[in-house]
């Protein structure tokens, strides 16, 4: 099995990706989402997985936007946990650091820990995984970088302080992709792209018939169509019982939209782990 993912090896994607296949696994490293979504379209990857919401960041809106202009179905979720570490070269204290470098959503997921050290500067950079790998071949010992676990023991370096988010209730949502979907009767939740008509009170229609059908709205999210200012698409995640009262939902929605495209059919994980 080869996953794309975006990063280098002991990014957090591979952490998810790990956990989600739970075998032995080779990992193709894609620096961009586009190129892990093309990866898996070329199949270079049997499948990729992607980052789609963080419980302190939000959504990754353009995320959405490459898997619905993709070939590719969502095929499984998985939640991961994020623990941020302050990794250094074997040897370097706290006080000797006077930089650290990591992706701009693990400093900000940091701040707290940072404002109690005004000594050490953040630099933002494009990767967590990145930043632990160029700090041990510079074998800089008055820097640090911030990343997981599995990059500091990727690349033999040391963690001189642990679990240092700010918010321990920081967990990331992952979609794995592949070019065909899963079978859908061993299903229940799935993702979904419309785009409403011009109809007064068609969203409060949409949400009603979903209820109505005994279907769970868990997720939605609007965002603008360019080019037609004013004018909305939403994506919706919902979970089902049975994959009869999806396609009555469907049925019963479909006289208040303009389209409506399944993104994917896959087992909803509510797995979370202190």
């Amino acid at each position: 099995m080869t996953v794309g993912l975006q990063g280098i090896k002991g990014a957090f994607h591979e952490e998810a990706a790990r956990k989600y296949f739970n075998e032995e696994i080779s990992i193709a490293e894609r620096m961009t989402f586009k190129d892990v979504v093309s990866s898996v379209e070329k199949s270079e990857a049997d499948a990729g997985l992607m980052a789609i919401e963080n419980t302190v960041s939000g959504t990754i809106h353009s995320n959405l936007e490459l898997i619905k202009a993709s070939n590719l179905r969502i095929v499984g979720e998985v939640v991961l946990r994020i623990k941020q570490n302050l990794i250094v070269n074997p040897g370097v204290r706290i006080e000797d650091i006077e930089q650290v470098e990591s992706h701009y959503m693990a400093i900000n997921q940091s701040r707290v820990f940072l404002a109690n050290h005004p000594h050490i500067k953040a630099v933002n950079s494009i990767d967590t995984a990145l930043s632990v790998k160029h700090l041990a071949e510079s074998k800089a010992m008055n820097k640090g970088a911030i990343g997981s676990e599995l990059a500091a023991e990727s690349y033999g370096m040391e963690i001189l302080a642990a679990s240092i988010e700010s918010d321990k209730q920081n967990f990331t949502r992952f979609l794995v992709l592949q070019n065909e979907g899963t079978k859908e009767q061993t299903a229940n939740k799935a993702s979904i792209h419309l785009i409403l008509s011009h109809q007064v009170g068609s969203l409060a229609k949409v949400i009603k018939a979903v209820s109505n059908c005994g279907v769970n709205l868990v997720k939605i999210e609007s965002m603008p169509i360019l080019g037609e200012p004013w004018h909305y698409q939403f994506y919706l995640d919902v979970v089902y019982e049975h994959l009869d009262s999806f396609s009555e939902m469907t049925n019963q929605i479909k006289p208040y939209l303009e389209s409506l495209s399944v993104l994917g059919h896959y087992h909803s994980n509510s797995d979370f782990e202190s």
